[in-house]
């Protein structure tokens, strides 16, 4: 496909001379694309805005962006949507797709921007973001063809802080480039955010380097975490990585109440989904969202409540018999008589002693039934003796809080690479200080 503006009245009445150096433009490696030949292909029916690309007419849907916090959407991605004459919806990436040449992308991507920020304003309130999608190739190759992104934000009066611009940094494996061009966006007054990552060859050195206002996560990551308890347990600490890099956290693609609540239990920032809200010409009503939310909070305390009754309830008789076990090497028993009952039961994995600087005192005390099912892999760290404990909270919590079982949650363990929980207690041993340890296999729970 070449590039074909469709004038609309205004551009009929060009003079001459600026019609002539539109074609010119056109016809140059790289032809200029400013706004107001972007808005040639753009027609007005009552407040919408729509436009024109190969035969589509094509106009804008918004997905509400909620702050669960808040209670209520907090901003909108603008959404393509795009119809043949006859009124058949074709999809955004195909619409793309038909875009052969790189001119053709651009003037296409700006085409949607213009869109999306004219019908927003048509619709939103006067504090809500608007994101925005910036094609790969707009951040790679935009700049020839002419400035464009401040001249449309100018001239509708949309402050800069009130846009959020999507990048798919993935895509964009110079990073120079990258760097220039959430430079220049942010020089702006816009916020940045990462798209779609957890997918492709996302990673944090980008993260890092970048410094987005917002990490928006892919869809894919909810819907792992939904599936996988493993996924699930990591997703706070990954949210909490990309809070501690600088960045607001996002997910998107959240479709059921599962997904919701395990985004909550996250500890993420903003939420985005067909659980929450549908693309729409009109934007979400907050009356709606802020009972959806009510009842979505009410539900997660539930939720929350549970998991932890259920850890509890696993726990409890652990914590009974390891108190016990505390008890009979106070009395004088050795480590090995202490143990010999608490390492029968199912998910005792092994026991061991410390001393009041973190030290481990002697070898760990395996389980009898696990003994002959450890991984030979990981015979390297199997044994402990005068291993460093003291940087563990299950120590360092232990010894502030005498006599107190702690209880760690569940985490990978380097004994044996696999998830467990530390239960801790100091005692006295001879009148010195001593940490008592276990961990129990919680694998799958």
């Amino acid at each position: 496909m070449s590039l074909h503006f469709q004038p609309n009245n205004e551009y009929s009445k060009l003079d001459e001379h600026t019609a002539m150096s539109i074609r010119f433009l056109s016809n140059t490696k790289y032809p200029q694309l400013p706004l107001d030949i972007i808005e040639s292909s753009v027609t007005q029916n009552g407040g919408r805005v729509n436009g024109e690309f190969g035969g589509l007419k094509l106009t804008s849907a918004f997905q509400p962006i909620f702050s669960i916090t808040h209670r209520r959407p907090v901003g909108y991605e603008g959404l393509l949507r795009a119809f043949e004459p006859n009124g058949t919806a074709v999809s955004p990436l195909e619409v793309f797709r038909s875009a052969h040449t790189e001119s053709d992308v651009i003037l296409l991507d700006r085409l949607c921007r213009n869109l999306h920020i004219r019908n927003f304003l048509s619709e939103a309130d006067e504090t809500s973001w608007i994101f925005i999608n910036v094609s790969p190739q707009v951040i790679v190759n935009g700049k020839h063809y002419g400035a464009y992104f401040s001249d449309l934000l100018q001239r509708y009066g949309i402050p800069p802080h009130r846009v959020v611009v999507e990048i798919l940094e993935d895509e964009i494996h110079d990073e120079a480039l990258l760097a220039d061009a959430v430079g220049y966006y942010k020089e702006l007054g816009c916020l940045v955010a990462i798209d779609d990552f957890g997918a492709g060859h996302s990673n944090f050195e980008r993260i890092w380097r970048i410094t987005p206002d917002i990490v928006k996560l892919d869809r894919s990551v909810i819907t792992q975490a939904a599936q996988n308890r493993t996924v699930a347990r990591v997703l706070p600490n990954l949210v909490n990585l990309i809070h501690e890099s600088g960045s607001l956290a996002l997910i998107e693609g959240v479709e059921t109440e599962n997904e919701a609540l395990i985004a909550m239990d996250s500890g993420i920032d903003f939420v985005q989904g067909f659980y929450f809200g549908k693309p729409s010409e009109k934007l979400f009503p907050i009356e709606t969202a802020d009972v959806r939310i009510t009842e979505l909070c009410g539900k997660f305390k539930t939720y929350s409540d549970d998991l932890e009754a259920h850890q509890q309830r696993e726990l409890v008789h652990y914590v009974k018999a390891f108190k016990q076990s505390a008890n009979i090497i106070q009395a004088g028993a050795s480590l090995e008589q202490a143990c010999a009952g608490f390492l029968s039961q199912e998910r005792a994995e092994r026991c061991f002693m410390l001393n009041q600087e973190g030290l481990q005192l002697g070898k760990n005390l395996v389980s009898y039934s696990r003994a002959s099912e450890r991984d030979p892999r990981f015979l390297p760290v199997s044994n402990a003796e005068g291993a460093n404990w003291s940087r563990r909270h299950y120590f360092r919590r232990a010894v502030s809080n005498p006599g107190e079982v702690q209880t760690t949650r569940p985490y990978l363990s380097v004994a044996e690479a696999n998830m467990c929980i530390t239960l801790s207690i100091a005692i006295q041993v001879n009148d010195e200080t001593r940490v008592f340890c276990c961990d129990l296999d919680w694998l799958g729970t």
